[in-house]
């Protein structure tokens, strides 16, 4: 992971947890007031590809995922 310049210990220490979940996958942080925009996503999560898809579709597909730790 590369370090995100603009914060400061604890939220790194914060990104850090979030970014080692495996519930997690993509993670955004953009600076407050600057166009900085840093982002992290897990190569096996497919959802994040399909941001280009109108709202309704993206919500079907969520509604439809099994939940965490059950079997598809």
């Amino acid at each position: 992971m590369t370090p995100v310049p603009f914060l400061n210990w604890f939220e790194r220490w914060a990104v850090r947890i979030l970014y080692r979940s495996p519930r997690v996958g993509l993670l955004v942080i953009k600076e407050a007031d600057g166009a900085v925009i840093w982002y992290a996503q897990d190569p096996a999560d497919k959802i994040p590809e399909d941001l280009y898809e109108p709202a309704s579709l993206q919500l079907e597909r969520l509604y439809h995922l099994p939940a965490y730790g059950e079997q598809e």
